[in-house]
């Protein structure tokens, strides 16, 4: 018997709509029907509170029901690739912020010094470390992210932005283009801002990600 019948004949025994098994499961009434008529999978999370909710057991909901099982093998490995994907955007974050944390104290005159062929692998490596920043913001879990961890960390990224500012060696030029160098100065200080911010309130997800 497919997994989709089961829970329908499973709702109907006990007496229940779809409306309030939906409200059981803090759920919408569209998500039951479209569980019941085998259009989608509940995911893990929701299987063990309907394997609760009816009190059977996961390997009785899941048995027969190969495809539906074919369906969690194949999330499962999506989702540790997406695991080793944020470990690793993670793990260069870590390097840009330190290299931003750099660029405050001490600036960018030791990579004026270098070669040419290597100032232009460090401009790269520093661009794609800029682009990472936003990547991993791509991949961040916000679902599973309370409500004080998001106000926790817009309040650290502007304590982090105005140190960094303050701290920053960096001397603007005194020109009719000092406007359009301090807006640059602005976004390379929140830029740096950001990536030590994901660093330090994203590493409980890396670790995680990373144990998983």
């Amino acid at each position: 018997m497919e997994f989709a019948t089961k829970i329908k004949n499973y709702r109907r025994q006990n007496g229940w709509t779809q409306q309030v098994v939906a409200e059981k499961l803090s759920v919408s009434r569209k998500t039951i029907s479209s569980w019941e008529n085998g259009r989608s999978y509940p995911d893990i999370f929701m299987l063990v509170q309907l394997s609760d909710l009816y009190h059977v057991s996961l390997d009785n909901l899941l048995r027969e029901d190969h495809e539906m099982i074919d369906n969690y093998k194949h999330d499962h490995v999506i989702n540790a690739k997406q695991d080793r994907t944020f470990v690793i955007s993670y793990i260069i974050n870590v390097v840009a912020s330190l290299y931003f944390l750099c660029h405050s104290m001490i600036g960018t005159g030791w990579i004026n010094q270098l070669h040419p062929g290597w100032r232009m692998l460090a401009g790269i490596l520093i661009g794609l470390m800029s682009v990472n920043i936003y990547f991993l913001l791509s991949r961040v879990e916000w679902k599973s992210m309370s409500r004080s961890t998001k106000v926790g960390a817009i309040m650290t990224f502007i304590v982090v932005l105005t140190f960094l500012l303050k701290l920053d060696t960096v001397e603007l030029p005194k020109s009719s283009y000092q406007f359009g160098v301090g807006v640059g100065h602005g976004f390379v200080g929140a830029l740096s801002a950001l990536s030590i911010v994901e660093t330090i309130w994203l590493y409980h997800q890396f670790k995680k990600r990373k144990d998983h």
